[in-house]
């Protein structure tokens, strides 16, 4: 049986804190089609890279569906991510 390492338990932890920051900024819906069907956190660099970061700046809240797109597809992940910085920037004005 395998054992739950390290990894594992701080994503829990930043898994955790990550839902309190989104509701409290209420994205509580997938950022790219809107939906609320088995919703999850993609980010920018995945969690195995060393580069991974488990901030609300390194994720975004997606659907099933559009994580997997997000996932496979570098131009649509580029894309979502530059139209999340400018509603960052227009909310933090």
């Amino acid at each position: 049986m395998l054992k739950a390492g390290k990894k594992f338990f701080e994503w829990q932890v930043a898994k955790a804190r990550l839902i309190k920051e989104y509701q409290q900024k209420r994205i509580t819906r997938c950022e790219r089609c809107g939906g609320n069907f088995m919703l999850s956190f993609h980010h920018f660099n995945k969690r195995s890279s060393c580069k991974a970061e488990h901030t609300f700046e390194g994720t975004r809240l997606l659907c099933a569906v559009c994580h997997n797109i997000c996932e496979y597809n570098k131009e649509e992940n580029a894309q979502l991510l530059s139209v999340r910085k400018k509603r960052h920037l227009k909310k933090s004005k």
